[in-house]
């Protein structure tokens, strides 16, 4: 698993697990939070914050600013080529979008578990997704709705 995660210039960006319902469905919806019985993967509801925590500041295999540029910039540089949005993501710089996240870097957590999958991570105190605030003085206001799909351009034959 090092090799992989310490890959230089290689992505984290494994939170894109399926969902599944208890009747062995799968979620297809956009509640949030999530159904309580939606199941996925740990790391689809913890990847970026593990990361973060057990390479970055328990093990100290990667500086906190490489361990952020592997999250945010690094996975938006690969799509980019084929996604022109994702031009705009992954950075702070002006014509970028206005994501930005504020953690406590001691006690940013994943906290999903293999029988609480979709638990939230502790230690984000703000996120900004849009310009508009998702997370502030780390309480999630779950009526917010600012992000939106990247979708790569549709191209006829």
């Amino acid at each position: 698993l090092d090799i992989s995660v310490l890959y230089p210039n290689g992505a984290i960006a494994s939170d894109a697990m399926p969902w599944t319902l208890s009747d062995g469905k799968p979620y297809t919806g956009d509640a949030w939070p999530l159904p309580k019985d939606a199941t996925s993967h740990p790391r689809s509801a913890g990847c970026f914050t593990r990361f973060i925590r057990e390479w970055v500041r328990e093990r100290r295999k990667v500086s906190l600013l490489e361990g952020v540029r592997k999250c945010a910039l690094i996975p938006a540089e690969i799509l980019a080529h084929s996604t022109p949005a994702m031009r705009a993501k992954g950075r702070l710089q002006q014509g970028a979008d206005a994501d930005i996240v504020v953690f406590d870097y001691e006690t940013l957590s994943d906290r999903a578990t293999f029988t609480a999958m979709n638990r939230p991570s502790e230690g984000v105190r703000h996120l900004v997704v849009s310009g508009h605030p998702l997370i502030s003085d780390g309480v999630m206001d779950v009526d917010a709705r600012p992000g939106r799909p990247v979708r790569r351009p549709v191209v006829e034959a």
